[in-house]
């Protein structure tokens, strides 16, 4: 991770990557319980301009891409190596 983020960015980070949604990711991550959802998604909003939030958000999908394609190529593999047996 290049530029330091915050706890709280990094776990809105995470939870943006997790759910897609940046209001979403904001509820899970800050203290939004007294907040309009319109303030709410304002913040979101934000927080997904932040160019270190958008570099950590696609360094953590980056990392989500090479360990599905890893899982991916692995299953191919023993499936070719079924199908070759049988």
């Amino acid at each position: 991770m290049g530029a330091k983020l915050t706890p709280k960015q990094e776990a809105f980070a995470i939870a943006f990557v997790e759910t897609r949604n940046a209001s979403e990711a904001y509820r899970r991550s800050y203290d939004a319980a007294k907040m309009k959802p319109e303030t709410i998604n304002r913040a979101a909003k934000e927080l997904t301009d932040n160019p270190k939030i958008t570099a950590r958000v696609r360094e953590l999908q980056d990392g989500l891409e090479k360990r599905h394609r890893l899982t991916m190529d692995d299953l191919i593999l023993e499936l070719e190596e079924a199908r070759a047996a049988a």
